[in-house]
């Protein structure tokens, strides 16, 4: 009896794999569409498009001073499988992501209108009803209770007190891509942080405990990697400044088509 059970839990693992190896589709071939002549010349394009809208933020801010410069690219799919059933993929999504880190000092109610003016001035629509603009954001954040120091922007002190420090973001795009959305989209963050805060800034990599690292989640393939922790960015900048600005650019180049649709790329 105990080989004719063995024999039939055999023939049913067997069978049960089978069905797994059935089920178990791997992911679409990231690295083959990330190198086709189309999505490269989609990359090049971000790269030297963002390269520009950063180089006009970092030229109208004179008294920020440059502490560093990030780059994630890379594109990747998500599964999006039932616990039961055959993984199924995303579409393939292409997106280069570029931080640059500014350090700053002075009046800090100041500065954040001068953010507010040239961000304004460059032509970035704020996508936050209400509170988009840094300026707003600060009032915003006052009246809610959720940080002492931007009510100094309220009350109209020099220096803001408070125990906590200024630690605030809010989101742009394109005034152009506001009001006419493509399929390929690019986003702006920007966030403002009192030391020791470090500032909030989409890497477009893993920064959780330690240094940056790669994503390991399967479907991803790197493009390009020039990462910065922004920790210890954070740290070296509030060495000799008080303030730190991080500008994350976010911009999803090429996707793979869905059912039915067409690839999007850079046109």
């Amino acid at each position: 009896m105990s080989l004719v059970l063995f024999v039939v839990c055999a023939v049913v693992l067997g069978a049960l794999w089978q069905i797994h190896r059935t089920w178990d589709r791997p992911p679409p071939d990231v690295g083959a569409f990330a190198r086709s002549a189309a999505t490269r010349s989609a990359g090049a394009d971000a790269a030297r498009e963002g390269a520009a809208r950063l180089g006009e933020l970092r030229a109208a801010l004179p008294w920020a001073v440059p502490v560093g410069t990030s780059v994630a690219d890379s594109c990747r799919t998500l599964e999006q499988g039932a616990m039961f059933g055959p993984r199924n993929w995303s579409p393939i999504r292409c997106t280069r992501n570029t931080v640059l880190y500014l350090a700053f000092d002075g009046d800090i109610r100041t500065r954040l209108r001068q953010l507010d003016a040239v961000l304004a001035e460059k032509k970035w629509a704020g996508t936050d009803a209400g509170r988009n603009t840094l300026t707003a954001m600060a009032t915003w954040l006052s009246e809610a209770g959720g940080d002492a120091s931007p009510s100094a922007v309220q009350r109209g002190s020099t220096e803001p007190p408070g125990s906590r420090p200024i630690c605030l973001s809010t989101g742009y795009v394109p005034a152009a891509q506001a009001a006419a959305p493509t399929g390929a989209e690019v986003g702006l963050q920007a966030a403002v942080a009192e030391r020791p805060c470090p500032p909030e800034a989409d890497t477009g990599d893993l920064q959780l405990d330690g240094p940056p690292r790669k994503s390991a989640v399967e479907g991803t393939y790197y493009v390009a990697w020039h990462p910065l922790w922004t920790r210890a960015v954070s740290r070296s900048a509030y060495a000799d400044h008080r303030y730190l600005v991080a500008f994350s650019l976010v911009d999803t180049y090429a996707a793979q088509p869905g059912t039915g649709d067409r690839a999007t790329v850079r046109p």
